[in-house]
């Protein structure tokens, strides 16, 4: 699966693993997890869920998340909740995040990635309906109970390369990995 990926969805997807501190045996939930592509870099013993609404592997839920979380899954705990560049697509992600809290265990996190760029987000996906940068997101964080522990790199996409620039080192940004606890 990581083979097909193009150079910034590893970057990103192996770093979002990286911050959220995933050592195995975690419960992961993977929301807006496509073909669960997030799982190459997850530990095997990791007990793995992930929701799309157009799921393109057969292991992963179907379901809107516009309407919230899937039912069978409120009754659940998670130690990692996973939204890769997903929650800009999320009109009700408020509502969303607040679920997520519920069903976040103890010592949980939440971990996002999100296009952060006004310009690249309207020509880039019509389908993006909300742009987050840090204040947005620790905003967020506080309306929903969370704290933002971490904000981690931008990874800015060019025509030829995709390369990946420490957030203080930018002003410009596409992609930044945000962690909420």
């Amino acid at each position: 699966m990581a083979s097909s990926l193009n150079c910034g969805e590893y970057l990103r997807l192996k770093k979002a693993v990286e911050i959220s501190i995933v050592d195995g045996q975690e419960k992961i939930l993977d929301l807006g997890s496509m073909d669960g592509r997030l799982k190459t870099f997850l530990p095997e013993d990791c007990d793995y869920t992930g929701v799309d609404l157009y799921p393109k592997d057969k292991t992963i839920l179907a379901h809107n998340l516009e309407k919230g979380l899937p039912p069978q899954l409120m009754n659940s705990k998670f130690d990692v909740i996973f939204m890769n560049e997903f929650i800009e697509h999320v009109e009700n992600f408020k509502s969303l995040l607040l679920q997520c809290k519920e069903i976040l265990s103890d010592k949980g996190r939440i971990i996002i990635s999100t296009p952060s760029s006004n310009s690249f987000i309207i020509k880039e996906d019509p389908t993006h309906i909300h742009c987050f940068r840090r204040t947005n997101m620790e905003n967020l964080a506080e309306i929903c109970g969370l704290k933002l522990t971490k904000t981690v790199g931008t990874y800015v996409r060019l025509p030829v390369l995709n390369i990946y620039i420490p957030t203080h080192q930018t002003v410009y940004s596409d992609v930044i990995l945000y962690r909420l606890e």
